[in-house]
């Protein structure tokens, strides 16, 4: 557990005090997912918070005509399905695994009655929810340009995403084909980068 407190120590600026983290991972229960077995699914009401602690996950979401990749999460990365916890909607994401996985779950009951009572706890959660933010935009930054340009990008700032996660999950999220992306690989192979 300690591997997971400094990951979850490195989410965000604001580092909550040891006592707060205990009280924020001590009513999660541990969710065990095989590969490609689905954590959330598109249109189901979840605000549970999740915190990864093995594995990667894969955030998609279907564009009317295909399911694409958003994005994944790695150990240490906390979820909230913003749509069921603030909104009260159905999921906007799947969540599925990319591989053997372990999950840590936290109730909506459990994270409330927290926030009640921590204000350390409720100034991480703010600070954390700033740097998803800024992911968000800096995703956007990072995987711009064309498709070679986006494979770069992910080489450079995702290289365990490439070690763990199928060509066919790296296509949707970088908007290509399988076979467009192998053929970048090789390129990529050649000019020995």
């Amino acid at each position: 557990m300690d591997d997971l407190k400094k990951l979850l120590h490195k989410e965000c600026l604001y580092r909550m005090n040891d006592r707060t983290m205990d009280a924020f991972l001590a009513p999660m229960t541990e969710i065990e997912l095989k590969n490609n077995e689905h954590l959330i699914r598109y249109g189901k009401f979840d605000d549970n918070v999740y915190v990864v602690r093995e594995g990667i996950l894969r955030f998609a979401y279907f564009d009317g005509l295909k399911e694409m990749t958003f994005g994944f999460s790695t150990p240490g990365t906390v979820i909230i399905q913003y749509h069921s916890f603030y909104r009260r909607e159905p999921s906007f994401f799947q969540i599925e695994s990319c591989g053997k996985s372990t999950i840590m779950k936290m109730s909506r009951a459990d994270y409330d009655k927290l926030s009640a009572s921590s204000e350390d706890f409720k100034n991480w959660i703010l600070c954390l929810q700033s740097a998803q933010l800024w992911l968000y935009e800096r995703k956007l930054a990072v995987m711009n340009g064309t498709a070679r340009e986006r494979f770069d990008a992910l080489v450079r700032h995702r290289p365990e995403i490439l070690e763990k996660v199928s060509m066919k999950v790296i296509a949707s999220y970088i908007g290509i084909t399988p076979s467009s992306l192998s053929r970048l690989k090789r390129e990529t192979k050649k000019e020995g980068k």
